[in-house]
């Protein structure tokens, strides 16, 4: 890519840089570039050019074109879902081999017959059922998929708004988030047919994004 590119450094501008050198340099999403194509002082991350460069970085900024749909986010969770559903069932059937019954041979067949438990019980179900889905989430976010097994099966990742990975304390307040519009029937997901960045609640408050990616 040709042209000339300028950048500041602590105030002074230098240059000129081709876009390989700029590259080359280990280009930040912060630093300020003066872009021959774009007009004045932009940071790093509102130019297009250096998109791919970010990507291949791990770095995925939340735009128009990229967001992913409430589709594509369902079937991430029901992926997590299942998987944690089956997890739980092998660790209760080694650690309470009582419990797990020849009716009731899975986490996911306890849920579904919850309605035969006393409710002591099935309060029990549903916390370990939350906390799981919220260490899950927890963990994924923090790791370098960012984001759970579904949403790596799925092509999906979770981001802020500068398209990097979450720090714990957002990654848990979005977990807790998550667990909140769970527990009203999921009402806290709709929001993504609705919002400007297909937000559900637990984005709006942890202020992410969830991207599809290429």
């Amino acid at each position: 890519m040709s042209g000339d590119y300028y950048i500041l450094e602590d105030g002074e501008q230098t240059g000129p840089f081709s876009f390989d050198e700029l590259i080359d340099m280990g280009l930040e999403i912060h630093t300020r570039v003066l872009s021959p194509l774009a007009e004045g002082w932009l940071d790093a991350c509102d130019l297009p050019e250096f998109y791919p460069y970010f990507e291949a970085n791990g770095i995925y900024f939340p735009t128009g074109d990229n967001l992913a749909s409430f589709w594509w986010r369902l079937l991430a969770f029901m992926v997590d879902y299942l998987i944690i559903c089956f997890v739980l069932g092998f660790i209760l059937a080694i650690v309470a081999p009582g419990f797990v019954t020849a009716k009731m041979q899975s986490y996911n067949d306890m849920l579904k017959m919850s309605r035969n438990l006393p409710y002591s019980d099935v309060l029990k179900l549903q916390i370990i059922l939350y906390f799981a889905i919220l260490v899950n989430d927890v963990i994924g976010g923090l790791s370098a998929m960012k984001g759970s097994i579904g949403k790596r099966i799925c092509k999906l990742v979770v981001v802020d708004i500068d398209g990097t990975g979450l720090r714990f304390g957002k990654a848990l307040l979005r977990s807790a988030g998550k667990i909140l519009s769970l527990s009203f029937y999921g009402l806290g997901f709709l929001s993504i047919f609705f919002s400007e960045h297909r937000q559900a609640l637990h984005d709006f408050l942890a202020k992410t994004y969830v991207v599809k990616r290429d």
